[in-house]
């Protein structure tokens, strides 16, 4: 028989069990508090890093704003006396300053509203006591950005990472210039912007003659001059900018274990800050306030996209301001300040109708819906990264320097320094005796001086010009005393101009001129061709090469530019109507496919501009010998195949503040192929300007179906045969951005 006894346990037992419960119990809180504080400490390390993160990323982002801003400032001469910009240190430093970049508290604040030994969360501030500009690490560990450009010392890959061309633009090449100092390029942007080429001479198709543009994809911006990626002729200047926050401050942690752990260590991060210098290349450009939609008549442009509609046109329209009253258009409408829509428009595809396209939350659903790349209509102010500004504008344009000796600036950045042939007219009577056809004192009194200088080097699109004091200048002055009519005008005249001397060539030039008429006394439109001076442009350059020894093609090759203003110099349309207006006769063929009989018609295969201070008149000569009621320039296109198959005509401009067709009031029939390229002398006039505006001699409007308008962009910076296809004299641009460099 089976028996059971119950052992009670004994008390020691019963205790140990209790004691080894509460240990498990005790264990397991340490461990969940350990791994609460812990994960509380990850956390905060977590947080604190994002908020640094945030706090760098959104400073960084700022400060390159800034920068961007403070360059596009101090890269145009303050003083023009001197011509010369801000260096990097200056612009940087104004960066810093102007956003409190490195010290968002005031330290004495700080020292204020904190006591002693908290840490202020200002993770960003470089608080260690180091510059202000400690924060850039570019040359040799200093303030001033590495370049793209080979031959200068800033060269990227000096200091820093290497040149990495695949996430890094083309490299530029510095082309020497007694203008300019490679060593000073260093650490003057406007310098090296001056010196950086794509090469230093010209490969056919590929660059300009003397290697300044070639091909260039578009920035990826919300700023639709034109869309990302496509091509433009430009040349893209561009600098790499190191940026480094970091920290001295230590966490608690660390200060109390006595290890060096920052609060956040800093990340180094590159950033691309690129001057892209832009020649004025697209169907219609103005640094002026523009109207699009309408001629003149108040008619409507229609579907500008039809090839068989009046006004075509095929690329992107650039305006300073525009005013955008109706049409529709293939691409982009882009403009500096404001677009404002006041008639329904049909822009790359989509409508508008008013101004609301650009309110906030309406913009942004709009992206949703388009392809990548800019608005089809867009101002540079959508984005905070770029910026655009013109090279020389109003008055400016159409002057040479008043220093007395150009600088660097002048003989980049003004037309009358690139112009190798100049005319200047002086010795007018000093009052105003020719209004009216009424003549007083000595009538038709003139002087005329020519100067010219050939470009053996055939570089119409040099960066830089040349001075008046350079050796080398050819000269010949021609003076009339006697009065005269019009030669175009069919009478007889005695307004020839008499040959008075100058250097060696002037005994080679005719004693009277067969290229120049002027006369203050002939009736034709009163107060307008009562004082005009006539060049007949075919004559002028047949006597001009001979008295070289040259043929006229080479010539024209290389004396591709005409100024022609006044001395002492005025403004244009500066009031004083002693100076006399301009005819342009004998422009229509600049190929040198017909010819007059002795007389051969030379080739201008480096494109011809002209600026002037005066009013042009332009009248037919080589081809329309109509004279006053006819007008043509430029009429006759290359034979195929032409150096740029977009425009197949010699590359040409025209600047002057009026242009005009023919001498009288009969209205003629134009057809105009190309750019055109729009000023106004008033800085932010709310005046707009009809871009197709053009006027017959009497100053009436032309208007009618039988005019056409076929617009186009330059698409080669040079032809297949090294032709130019931008010409000599052209507005010129600066588009500034600046983008981090993406290294994956």
């Amino acid at each position: 028989m089976a028996t059971s006894t119950h052992l009670r346990l004994r008390k020691n037992e019963r205790g140990e069990a209790l004691i080894i419960t509460l240990s498990v119990i005790g264990f397991a809180i340490i461990v969940t508090v350990a791994a609460f504080l812990l994960s509380a400490s990850f956390a905060q390390d977590t947080e604190r890093v994002a908020a640094a993160k945030v706090d760098i990323a959104t400073r960084e982002d700022t400060l390159l704003r800034e920068i961007l801003r403070q360059t596009a400032t101090g890269i145009f001469p303050a003083n023009v006396a001197t011509g010369a910009g801000l260096d990097w240190t200056p612009i940087l430093t104004n960066a810093v300053d102007e956003l409190r970049a490195t010290s968002y508290v005031d330290p004495n604040e700080v020292s204020t509203l904190l006591s002693p030994g908290v840490i202020p969360a200002n993770m960003g501030d470089p608080d260690d006591g180091s510059a202000s500009l400690s924060i850039f690490q570019g040359y040799n560990n200093t303030e001033v950005p590495l370049g793209g450009t080979t031959g200068v010392a800033n060269l990227v890959g000096v200091s820093g990472t290497a040149y990495n061309p695949a996430v890094e633009p083309p490299e530029l090449v510095w082309v020497s210039n007694s203008n300019i100092s490679a060593t000073t390029a260093a650490t003057n942007p406007l310098q090296f912007l001056l010196g950086s080429q794509f090469s230093g001479a010209g490969t056919p198709a590929v660059t300009s003659p003397s290697g300044r543009w070639g091909i260039v994809p578009f920035p990826n911006i919300r700023f639709g001059l034109m869309q990302p990626g496509s091509n433009m002729v430009a040349r893209r200047v561009w600098w790499r900018i190191p940026v480094l926050y970091q920290t001295a401050l230590q966490t608690i942690e660390a200060k109390t274990a006595g290890t060096n752990v920052k609060r956040y260590p800093g990340t180094l991060v590159n950033y691309i800050l690129s001057i892209y210098e832009i020649p004025s290349q697209l169907p219609i450009t103005g640094n002026a306030n523009i109207q699009l939609g309408l001629n003149p008549d108040g008619s409507s442009w229609g579907n500008t996209t039809s090839n068989g509609s009046q006004v075509h046109i095929s690329g992107s329209i650039y305006g300073d301001t525009v005013q955008l009253n109706g049409g529709t258009y293939g691409a982009g409408i882009s403009s500096r300040t404001q677009v404002n829509v006041q008639a329904a428009s049909s822009v790359a595809g989509e409508n508008y109708t008013d101004n609301t396209y650009n309110d906030p939350g309406v913009r942004e659903q709009l992206d949703l819906t388009r392809p990548i790349g800019a608005a089809p209509v867009s101002v540079a102010g959508d984005t905070g990264k770029a910026l655009l500004a013109p090279v020389a504008s109003g008055n400016t344009f159409y002057l040479p320097s008043a220093n007395a000796a150009p600088t660097a600036w002048d003989l980049y950045s003004l037309p009358y320094y690139h112009c190798r042939i100049r005319i200047t007219i002086s010795g007018t009577n000093s009052t105003l005796n020719y209004q009216n056809g009424q003549v007083q004192a000595t009538a038709g009194a003139i002087t005329v001086q020519i100067r010219y200088l050939p470009d053996t080097a055939q570089q119409p699109d040099a960066v830089f010009g040349v001075a008046d004091s350079n050796p080398g200048w050819n000269q010949v002055t021609y003076a009339q005393v006697t009065n005269g009519t019009l030669l175009t005008s069919g009478a007889a005249s005695s307004g020839a101009l008499t040959n008075t001397g100058g250097t060696t060539v002037a005994s080679l030039l005719p004693p009277v001129a067969n290229f120049f008429l002027y006369t203050s006394t002939a009736t034709g439109v009163q107060n307008q061709d009562c004082n005009v001076l006539e060049i007949d442009l075919l004559q002028m350059y047949n006597a001009l090469a001979a008295s070289l020894g040259l043929t006229p093609a080479q010539f024209a090759a290389e004396c591709y530019s005409i100024y022609i203003g006044c001395n002492p110099s005025q403004t244009p349309n500066g009031g004083n109507t002693n100076y006399p207006n301009i005819v342009i006769k004998d422009a229509d063929d600049l190929t040198g496919t017909t010819h007059q009989v002795g007389n051969p018609s030379p080739a201008f295969t480096n494109g011809l501009s002209i600026v002037s201070t005066q009013r042009i008149y332009i009248v037919g000569g080589a081809i329309q010998q109509s004279g006053l009621t006819a007008s043509g320039f430029n009429t006759v296109p290359w034979p195929n195949p032409p150096p740029d198959p977009n425009n197949p005509y010699p590359a040409t401009s025209i600047y002057a503040p009026d242009v005009r067709y023919g001498m009288t009031s009969v209205t003629p029939t134009i057809a105009i192929t190309g750019q055109i390229s729009v000023s106004q002398t008033t800085a932010g006039s709310t005046t707009a300007v009809n871009p197709l505006s053009f006027s017959t001699g009497a100053n009436t409007k032309i208007t009618g179906t039988g005019n056409s308008y076929s617009l186009n962009a330059v698409s080669k910076p040079s032809g297949w045969n090294a032709w130019a296809t931008v010409p000599p004299i052209t507005r010129l641009n600066l588009l500034f951005t600046v983008e981090k460099e993406r290294t994956n």
